[in-house]
């Protein structure tokens, strides 16, 4: 019998009536209501995060006890927003509302809060905006808001959706579901155009367990692997323009690359007549970085160093994993990881070339950062220097076959539906993957296997609202929420 297959807009339905009931139990008199939305509200964040879990003790070597606590710790902060906008929520909102006759606005005042809140969390101590309730909607109807107001925007929506359910009264449901429809509506927007040519891209997937990936042992057998894949794509009968590795595909800077694993690198670009890109550590005078390094055929770069002609520098680094935040140099101490203090690439550079396209490039954590991701793509930079599509390069290896994967492609897609550009993701374990403009996934590879994920990949060129804007729009539009029903004068107009 064939398996059954649950509808994909099915999770975000869950991750809103989720919501729903954390608001009802924060608006409940009584302990009992806030100790138990509290409670469900750390265990959701513990489950989400679970993943740190495995990479701190199986791949850090930190003991069990320290590496479960240092978990819950970040499961704790990141449920800390939720619990504070429920404490103010149930403390001050709910009350002044009500003392003002204006509690029918309350809805809108919750989904302020919880945007501004979502920000705060996405922005203080360099930002850790991972499990954002907007990220949970980007299989259903309020995905749509994402061109128009960014990620937040979708979080407020999503906000005023779950407050009005938790209210459940006829008109606000009622409500409820126009929003949906407008969500809807907005995503069948088209706010970009084709440019040029599809690019046939070869997205590589090398699935090296993460326990041998940094042992070097086994450096030698991880290197021939993707040389290995590579070589197989340059035999295809379709001519590949693009051949993607994965973040630290390579894990020796290009100057201390073994010559024949130099040579195998530049063979294949030559083979291939391909733009080889490979995530790959870079030394400069000042320190380490994470980069994106393009190998060309040598015909297309004369007088170049080769494997040097064009690179990305990660900018948006990850805190304990790529620098280690002040007073923290003890917790690294008790891992037994490869980290280190990298070097901040440039805040904006420019894509890299490949045919007629322009790839935007990002590394891992990057994209969960969606203010930044539009940056190249500010209307007032010219058009010849915008992306058309973006590409992230990760290496989830470090947290096993769990959620993580999922949840950070659901993030690439996300960028795609505020810039309107597709995403290519080449990645070690998964999520290997060809997302078009419009967020939706067109092929992917399965996790944990190793193989070649060949895509034609349509680029576009145009600007969304939210590249326009940024997130000011719904920044302002959450304050208002918040601020405005609790305005006396606001009210009293609001009575008439």
């Amino acid at each position: 019998m064939p398996s059954l297959q649950s509808p994909a807009w099915l999770p975000s339905l869950a991750s809103l009536l989720f919501l729903a009931l954390l608001i009802h139990l924060f608006q409940r008199r009584g302990r009992g209501s806030l100790a138990l939305a509290s409670v469900l509200l750390i265990l959701a964040s513990t489950l989400g995060f679970h993943w740190i879990f495995i990479s701190l003790h199986r791949f850090g070597g930190m003991p069990a006890p320290v590496a479960a606590s240092a978990t819950f710790l970040l499961a704790l902060y990141v449920a800390g927003y939720g619990l504070l906008s429920g404490l103010v929520l149930r403390r001050f909102l709910v009350p002044a509302l009500e003392h003002r006759g204006q509690a029918r606005w309350l809805p809108l005042s919750i989904a302020g809060l919880i945007t501004l809140m979502e920000w705060l969390r996405g922005t203080l101590f360099s930002g850790f905006p991972w499990l954002s309730w907007g990220y949970q909607q980007v299989d259903g109807l309020l995905s749509g808001f994402a061109p128009l107001l960014g990620v937040y925007g979708v979080v407020f929506f999503t906000a005023l959706c779950a407050a009005l359910i938790a209210q459940c009264r006829p008109k606000g449901l009622m409500a409820m579901l126009i929003i949906h429809l407008v969500g809807g509506a907005a995503g069948t927007l088209t706010f970009s155009r084709p440019n040029g040519s599809p690019l046939q891209v070869a997205l590589v997937q090398g699935a090296i367990p993460q326990q041998m990936k940094f042992d070097p042992q086994h450096l030698r057998d991880s290197e021939a692997t993707h040389l290995a894949l590579g070589a197989s794509v340059a035999g295809a009968p379709t001519r590949t323009q693009l051949i993607v590795f994965p973040e630290t595909a390579f894990i020796s800077p290009w100057q201390q690359l073994e010559p024949r694993t130099q040579a195998g690198l530049q063979v294949l670009a030559d083979r291939s007549q391909a733009v080889v890109l490979t995530g790959i550590p870079t030394r400069d005078e000042d320190g380490w970085r994470n980069s994106v390094l393009a190998i060309r055929p040598a015909a297309d770069a004369p007088g170049l160093a080769r494997g040097s002609a064009d690179r990305y520098d990660k900018h948006h680094l990850v805190p304990f994993g790529e620098f280690i935040p002040w007073g923290f140099r003890w917790f690294v101490q008790l891992m037994n990881m490869p980290l280190g203090d990298f070097q901040e690439g440039a805040r904006l550079q420019e894509p890299l070339v490949v045919a007629d396209q322009r790839l935007g490039v990002n590394i891992c954590f990057e994209d969960l950062f969606g203010e930044e991701i539009i940056r190249p793509l500010a209307p007032s930079r010219p058009e010849a220097s915008q992306p058309t599509i973006l590409l992230n390069v990760s290496n989830l290896a470090w947290f096993g076959d769990t959620v993580a994967l999922p949840q950070h492609l659901a993030v690439a897609r996300m960028r795609s539906l505020e810039t309107a550009r597709p995403t290519i993701r080449a990645t070690n374990t998964g999520m290997t993957a060809h997302i078009d403009a419009r967020g939706v996934v067109r092929d992917q590879l399965p996790a944990m296997q190793q193989g070649i994920l060949m895509a034609r990949v349509q680029g576009t060129q145009g600007s969304t609202p939210y590249v326009y804007w940024g997130n000011w729009p719904i920044l302002l539009i959450a304050l208002a929420a918040l601020c405005l029903p609790l305005s006396t004068r606001w009210a009293a107009k609001m009575r008439r």
